[in-house]
């Protein structure tokens, strides 16, 4: 089949551009892709070049951005899939994986080499990465290697959890396919009859699942009947594992949509299946089926929760005040989400859609997050695993909604803003109103002032200053000043909101007031290591408080397992690792770099590491909104290798020691 030559990336970029209904600008794809807008400009003129002979075109115009023009959208979407292009590590581990599942017999590694056009170095290394993606995590499938042969362990469960992700894995819900693969080993035919069918029988039984539960569900059958034509059934074995008997629920809704959906298959495909399929079928559509919320208030909430998810969740809940003090136990909407969403990871069925930078999400989310990470220890206990990153974002964003309604229950948190504005009256009282209608909920305008009364002005009282005009509002520096057109346009309500996401916890959870100047001074300090590898580099910055009985090896343990789930760094420039498991004193490390790491795809050269008494634990959001969220010049930072130079750098910026 014809296709595009074009790296997966450029394949994802294409996809985003031709997805959008209107402009997308250089930026926001940069922030999508983990890239530099140069790379963009770079990557829109190879594409071009290749979308020319399709009378197709990426359409650029100054200060919109991006837009795709083509006579015919669909056909250049079908030539932006691929199965065996091979131009990044990502195609190269897919194309294994999938090879691995679909073999009978074991895979030669030089024949491999000899496929994928690769040298045996770059195949051993691409072998790690696939025991790390599948071996070490969920589903935790073997891989059998014996002299130059490899192999998957033959357990067709696992095998088909692992089919199931590849291709979930960046579906596009514009065309009901993957966005950058073809189907592959999967009939066309069959997967759009499969989808014509299940979303009739949800509706005709009252089953509701979320969207990617339905595009799982409807993968799974149009596996299961490959695997099944190639005699690969499910094992009997597997039939009443993890759940109530298929045959034992014939009253319910599901095994009424389940039996109905396996007479359709059998009839249209003229074929049948073992029962251990329609069981594994069922106890999908089981856990992945979603009860009427409306119908959920607190007091029926044990009818629909089992006694284990309530306790999870109240314990989470205990957890969150316990540490940092934030009582969200009143927000009934939010208790019930939170169980819905504790009985979804009991469950283990559910495939979340993880599309999307996630990097972007973490910065987005990065004080949630902290109260997101404080259930792994229940998870841990309760799961026998740590939650992936991307169920930890999904936590996080359940988080970031509860605190809307704790803002609005507690106004006294509210940021008190003054606005300063060098226009007449009616200008400002009109910028006024469009600033509460946007944001009412985070901030409250106690003043409106003329900018050039400023001086007569008290600001030891505010804590956000929105101004008309670029020039020092608060010289003694107590608030911090964001400037902002008297038209207020999309990219300051874009810096409005960034600076209220990273100051909302920090409201919340107010810090102890500790010194920064003393705390960044007493220090411990590596200037220009000559280290290479980032867990060597947190070992020994963590060693620095083991050897002086402030943390322990168990500190080191949390930093390390965390970074392992999901990398502290998010961005260029510095990498700021913590936890919050309780310390005898509350300190940092800092680490220079004589020559600059790729850490989690960023270009790293200085570390911070803190640890925390608990009475401290909120320094946390001041410390993160510091080395991560602050608009820095990364540029300049890259430059700073001395202790002084790093603590000048941060303690002299712009709203670094507004507490």
């Amino acid at each position: 089949m014809e296709t595009l030559n074009l790296t997966l990336r450029q394949r994802k970029l294409l996809h985003i551009i031709q997805e959008q209904t209107g402009f997308i600008t250089g930026s926001q794809l940069a922030a999508e892709l983990g890239v530099s807008p140069r790379t963009i400009r770079s990557d829109v003129t190879l594409i071009n070049r290749q979308l020319a002979a399709h009378n197709a075109r990426i359409f650029s115009e100054r200060s919109k951005g991006y837009l795709f023009e083509a006579e015919e959208p669909e056909k250049i979407r079908m030539l932006n899939r691929i199965d065996t292009a091979f131009f990044t590590r990502e195609e190269r581990i897919r194309f294994l994986t999938c090879r691995l599942c679909l073999a009978d017999e074991p895979l030669n590694l030089y024949d491999l080499e000899d496929e994928m056009f690769v040298s045996h170095t770059t195949l051993l290394y691409d072998l790690h990465a696939l025991k790390l993606n599948y071996v070490l995590k969920e589903p935790g499938i073997r891989l059998i290697q014996s002299r130059n042969d490899i192999a998957f362990e033959k357990d067709e469960r696992k095998i088909r959890q692992i089919l199931l992700l590849l291709f979930h894995d960046g579906w596009d819900y514009n065309s009901q396919a993957n966005a950058y693969y073809g189907y592959q080993f999967l009939d066309e035919n069959i997967l759009r009859l499969i989808q014509s069918e299940v979303p009739l029988l949800l509706r005709e039984h009252h089953i509701r699942m979320e969207d990617p539960g339905v595009i799982a569900l409807e993968l799974s059958l149009a596996i299961m009947y490959h695997r099944c034509d190639t005699g690969h059934p499910l094992p009997p074995e597997d039939c009443a594992a993890n759940g109530t008997s298929f045959a034992k629920c014939s009253s319910s809704e599901t095994y009424r949509m389940t039996r109905e959906l396996f007479r359709f298959l059998e009839e249209k495909l003229n074929c049948s299946f073992p029962p251990s399929e329609s069981e594994s079928i069922y106890r999908f559509i089981s856990a992945a089926s979603l009860p009427d919320a409306s119908a959920v208030t607190r007091s029926t909430a044990p009818g629909y929760f089992s006694s284990d998810v309530l306790a999870i969740g109240t314990r989470y809940l205990q957890t969150i005040f316990d540490i940092f003090r934030l009582d969200f136990s009143a927000d009934d909407d939010f208790y019930i989400t939170l169980m819905f969403y504790i009985r979804t990871l009991k469950g283990g069925q559910t495939i979340f859609n993880k599309q999307g930078n996630i990097n972007t999400a973490k910065e987005a989310l990065s004080a949630e997050l902290e109260i997101a990470w404080l259930f792994q220890g229940i998870a841990q206990e309760q799961f026998g695993h740590l939650l992936s990153e991307t169920e930890l974002i999904y936590l996080a964003h359940c988080i970031s909604g509860a605190l809307e309604f704790y803002f609005v229950t507690h106004p006294e948190k509210k940021l008190r803003t003054v606005l300063c504005c060098h226009r007449n009256m009616p200008s400002a009282w009109a910028l006024k109103r469009k600033v509460l209608g946007a944001f009412s909920n985070y901030l409250d305008i106690t003043d409106l002032i003329p900018v050039n009364t400023k001086s007569a002005f008290d600001f030891s009282h505010t804590d956000l200053i929105l101004s008309t005009v670029n020039q020092s509002i608060d010289e003694r520096q107590r608030a911090h000043t964001l400037p902002i057109s008297y038209l207020l346009p999309p990219a300051d309500l874009s810096a409005i909101s960034d600076y209220i996401q990273h100051q909302t916890i920090r409201s919340l959870c107010p810090s102890p007031g500790m010194d920064l100047h003393r705390l960044f001074r007493s220090a411990f300090w590596h200037e220009c290591s000559p280290l290479t590898e980032r867990f060597p580099i947190i070992e020994t910055l963590a060693e620095d408080f083991i050897q002086n009985s402030i943390a322990t090896e168990k500190h080191l343990e949390h930093i390390l397992k965390r970074e392992s789930v999901s990398s502290f760094v998010t961005r260029p420039g510095i990498a700021f690792l913590h936890t919050t498991l309780p310390a005898k004193e509350t300190k940092l490390a800092f680490m220079t770099l004589e020559n600059r790491i790729v850490w989690n795809g960023h270009k790293i050269r200085a570390i911070v590491m803190a640890v925390f008494r608990e009475e401290d634990l909120n320094l946390l959001f001041h410390l993160k909104y510091i080395f991560h969220c602050m608009k820095y010049d990364a540029e300049l930072l890259k430059t700073k290798k001395t202790a002084k130079e790093l603590s000048d750098f941060f303690l002299e910026f712009p709203g670094c020691l507004t507490s």
